[in-house]
């Protein structure tokens, strides 16, 4: 590829293809991190945009003014940036239920440096997303999600009129998707924990020389532990399908590009 006979036309599509994948980058998760300098980010999205460039069709026309094409990067970086922010919704959904197991299991007022944003985590929450991380590098999801990014240059052209209007009502479900997601995964171990306390609180009824604070945090921590444990498999088990190459994760990502559309 002789970069210096590229025409016009060429560069800007390269440009419009640069700033999705960079877009992309910037909100997928495992790339988002700020362990990955911002430079590998940027040359990863670079090395992809001379993959993709010569397999996707040229533009029709240049646009007439620079402010729109400017107006067209930005509209591009917004698709990547919002198809990596579908996928980081599930990596959210897990974080926040170990939130919701950490309150009754007293680890509420522990929380841990994320490493990857930089933030406080809760302590079960970091471990879900660390489980949910290495399950989607072990199922070779980052592959996948490049041939998502792949096939989005064929559902969504580059220089098209995009109507993000339209996909709104799909990003509020896949957002309210990320509450789900963390009851159901919470739910088993919350709702004993939550059994737990009422048999305690009647306990203290019952028999009020008992400190039933003495006796309720190991107890609660070891139930939590034990039903985390027995929860495991199958948790581990339902994100290798769902972060397959067939998982239900790309076909909702999918049906997103095409909403937009």
């Amino acid at each position: 590829m002789d970069l210096a006979t590229w025409s016009e036309m060429q560069i800007s599509l390269f440009m419009l293809v640069y700033f999705r994948n960079l877009g992309l980058l910037t909100g997928a998760p495992l790339f988002q991190s700020r362990n990955l300098p911002s430079k590998v980010r940027a040359s990863i999205a670079l090395f992809l945009s001379f993959i993709f460039v010569p397999l996707i069709q040229p533009l029709v026309a240049l646009p007439a003014h620079f402010g729109v094409f400017v107006l067209y990067l930005v509209q591009e970086f917004v698709v990547g940036l919002l198809m990596g922010y579908i996928l980081y919704l599930t990596f959210a959904g897990l974080q926040l239920a170990g939130q919701l197991v950490d309150r009754p299991m007293g680890f509420a007022m522990v929380n841990v440096l994320d490493p990857y944003t930089g933030s406080q985590m809760p302590i079960l929450g970091q471990l879900y997303y660390i489980i949910a991380l290495w399950i989607f590098i072990l199922v070779k999801g980052d592959h996948t999600l490049f041939n998502v990014l792949s096939q989005s240059y064929r559902l969504l052209p580059v220089g098209g009129e995009i109507l993000f209007a339209k996909g709104l009502p799909y990003i509020l479900k896949a957002f309210s998707g990320l509450f789900w997601l963390a009851v159901q995964v919470a739910l088993p171990i919350f709702g004993v924990l939550f059994l737990t306390d009422v048999g305690l609180g009647v306990l203290a009824k019952l028999v009020p020389q008992i400190n039933v604070f003495f006796i309720g945090f190991p107890l609660k921590n070891f139930l939590g532990f034990t039903l985390l444990s027995l929860s495991l498999p199958v948790l581990i088990r339902w994100l290798a399908g769902y972060f397959s190459a067939s998982g239900s994760v790309w076909t909702e990502l999918l049906r997103f590009l095409n909403t937009i559309r």
